[in-house]
């Protein structure tokens, strides 16, 4: 690609400095002597009598030969072209009959004529311009006719500088080339073979090699495609890891209760098929293992719909303190049973606007949670309240052994747990292990604010937010 690009170099050169360096400089040339009678009409316009010094100047520096003068009189003379005078008239008054009869009207003339006798075949310009004429009001300068500049610029034969630039040309192109070739080698080493590496190591992912370790490069872009992808491989294997994990603890849970529910089966069968008391015992068994299967697949599918954005919100407008008061009692059984203390503390009439069903697997999860994880004192506080402009806060409050600071962020996690000894990411104590993590589905489909306060040794606290909502019209009548 640097040796095209190199050669289209090459190509533009040879076209502007060989091929077209004649018409570049008959051009140039032109200009110049364009602007010679240019400055010389300005100079007689504006102080006449510099004009001798203005003629001194342009011809030596530009190495022209000029003569401004009218029929009789010459006003400003000089040759620096090393031309006889005469034979420099000559060619200037060589004209053919249409530019002479342009030049005895007046009008500028402009020729560009090939020297007589010379074998070179150079050429010169010649520029015969009326700068002013009897009726002028520098009239005084003016004797006899209109005043007039004879301009005769020579073009040097470039025939020898052409070669001597085309070779130059040849010995810049060589050199061109063979740095394109060296500069294509250094970017092949420094860029392509990285990019083909990287791209080498990512075709590797598809196959289940995850922890790539690419090597840092000097470029910037290429740094940055290079962390990215060692980024995206070290989240891949994490995501990998857990997926292994998360079948492994389900593979777990299906298993254990599937072996229950076929032990006890063959127990009715082969022992207490026909003593009623072991047989209700047994058949309770069986059914509590297989509500605890149908929790787990429930709990799984929920989870698979949040997370692909299938599940679908209902909301609608409802009394939340009331609404949560039923389901608080749903639990007193467990004040009796399992010595539990379940403390409710609502304010009334806070109106939420929710999916009720959804919104119900939050409470539910954050209660067995709390009771999960309760110690010795085995109260449980659940709070619903206003906090400041129209915030409901929800919160349910545990005395259980708490969650240290740096593992709160894992809690929403499938299958999480801190163990004592600080190893996280392993079966929860109890259900499905899967709570927390719809709980987090189902409030970000809500879009409400949660979180988790916990201390260890002392307990943790579950919450979320949301905006309190008026109450339903018909409601707001029937009160």
């Amino acid at each position: 690609m640097f040796i095209i690009f190199a050669l289209l170099i090459i190509a533009f050169l040879y076209v502007f400095q060989v091929v077209m360096l004649s018409s570049y400089y008959e051009y140039m040339k032109t200009l110049e002597t364009s602007d010679t009678v240019r400055i010389i009409k300005e100079t007689w316009n504006n102080d006449p009598q510099e004009l001798s010094q203005t003629v001194n100047d342009l011809a030596a520096e530009r190495q022209l030969y000029i003569h401004v003068a009218d029929d009789n009189r010459v006003f400003a003379h000089r040759n620096f072209l090393g031309r006889n005078n005469q034979e420099i008239r000559d060619i200037i008054f060589s004209l053919d009959e249409e530019q002479m009869e342009r030049y005895q009207n007046g009008e500028d003339v402009y020729s560009m004529t090939t020297l007589p006798r010379s074998k070179d075949g150079s050429k010169a310009i010649v520029m015969i311009s009326r700068i002013a004429g009897e009726e002028d009001e520098n009239s005084e300068y003016v004797a006899n006719g209109d005043v007039k500049a004879y301009v005769f610029n020579y073009l040097e034969p470039i025939g020898s500088t052409t070669k001597i630039i085309y070779s130059q040309l040849n010995l810049t192109a060589v050199l061109i080339i063979f740095g394109a070739f060296l500069i294509s080698i250094f970017f092949s080493n420094s860029i392509t073979r990285p990019i083909v590496q990287i791209s080498k190591s990512a075709l590797k992912l598809p196959q289940g090699e995850f922890h790539l370790e690419t090597k840092r490069r000097q470029f910037s872009e290429i740094k940055e495609l290079t962390e990215t992808l060692n980024s995206a491989s070290d989240e891949i294997a994490k995501a990998e890891d857990l997926r292994k994990e998360l079948m492994a603890n389900i593979s777990h849970d299906l298993r254990t209760p599937l072996t229950m529910i076929k032990a006890y089966a063959e127990m009715i069968r082969d022992l207490s098929g026909n003593n009623p008391e072991k047989r209700e015992k047994h058949l309770k068994v069986i059914i509590d293992e297989t509500d605890r299967l149908s929790s787990l697949v429930t709990d799984i599918l929920d989870l698979s719909k949040l997370q692909s954005g299938v599940a679908e919100l209902n909301t609608e407008v409802f009394d939340f303190s009331r609404h949560l008061s039923d389901l608080a009692s749903r639990f007193v059984l467990l004040n009796e049973v399992r010595d539990h203390d379940i403390v409710l503390k609502a304010e009334p009439d806070i109106y939420i606007k929710a999916d009720i069903t959804k919104l119900d697997q939050v409470v539910y999860n954050f209660i067995n949670n709390a009771i999960n994880y309760s110690k010795d004192d085995k109260t449980v506080t659940i709070r619903l309240y206003r906090k400041a402009g129209s915030i409901v806060r929800f919160e349910v409050q545990d005395k259980g052994i708490g969650i240290d600071e740096e593992n709160i962020k894992y809690v929403w996690d499938r299958y999480y747990k801190v163990k004592s000894d600080g190893e996280t990411h392993i079966r929860a104590k109890s259900g499905s292990g899967l709570g927390l993590s719809i709980v987090k589905g189902v409030l970000e489909m809500h879009k409400f604010n949660y979180g988790v306060d916990s201390k260890p040794g002392v307990g943790s606290t579950f919450w979320f937010e949301c905006s309190e909502s008026p109450a339903p019209t018909d409601i707001q009548k029937d009160n």
